[in-house]
């Protein structure tokens, strides 16, 4: 279905997964963004003020431009748009929506792109949280002509028939950046209040350091 529908559309709609094992078992593209345990690490190394931009800054290095979609919400997407100036704007293709509202989230990105100078129809939005084809339709509907979107379904396109699906949420606990150190709590700032994960005292660390309410 989703094949024949591409062709129609005279663009292809699936175009990858992030699933490593998968794309080699089915020969697909190996696509995907930042993960969050990349700032959780960056967090216990460099600390919570520092984690967003070097984060970019090592990934930037790593990669040379590809997997150019930076993810927000490790620390909140307020926190992160600070560090994520005119440089990091421009060199990275876009960001990835992984909690919170997704309009609200759209527009504040947009908003963003608009006032470093960027053309936000020159970036792109991968969506997916929560997904399913309905609604990143409705979301594509709200792109379309504003900014360039795409959509990341996990579990909706591998859990479609009526059974409910398992809401498994697995991340970084704590690191050890060198084996010299001690093991050092990492947490999770959602864009949804309530969600944060990780070490009680060390995410009030992390809210107060970065002006978060």
């Amino acid at each position: 279905m989703v094949e024949e529908f591409s062709q129609r559309m005279h663009q292809p709609l699936f175009v990858g997964t992030s699933n490593v094992y998968l794309a080699f078992l089915y020969n697909l593209t190996p696509i995907g963004t930042e993960a969050h345990e990349w700032f959780m690490f960056h967090g216990a190394k460099y600390g919570f003020q520092q984690a967003n931009e070097l984060g970019l800054k090592h990934w930037a290095d790593v990669y040379q431009g590809d997997l150019g979609t930076a993810l927000p919400d490790t620390y909140t997407t307020d926190a992160f748009l600070k560090a994520f100036g005119k440089k990091y704007a421009k060199l990275y293709d876009g960001v990835r929506q992984d909690s919170g509202d997704v309009y609200e989230f759209a527009e504040k990105v947009i908003d963003h792109y608009r006032a470093l100078g960027i053309d936000p129809m020159s970036k792109t939005i991968v969506f997916s949280d929560s997904l399913d084809p309905e609604k990143a339709k409705e979301i594509n509907n709200w792109c379309n002509g504003v900014i360039k979107c795409s959509f990341g379904i996990g579990t909706n396109l591998s859990n479609d028939v009526g059974v409910t699906p398992l809401n498994m949420v697995i991340k970084m606990t704590a690191a050890r950046p060198t084996p010299e150190d001690e093991w050092i709590p990492t947490i999770k700032l959602s864009d949804v209040a309530g969600k944060h994960t990780g070490d009680p005292k060390m995410i009030e660390t992390c809210k107060y350091l970065l002006n978060i309410k």
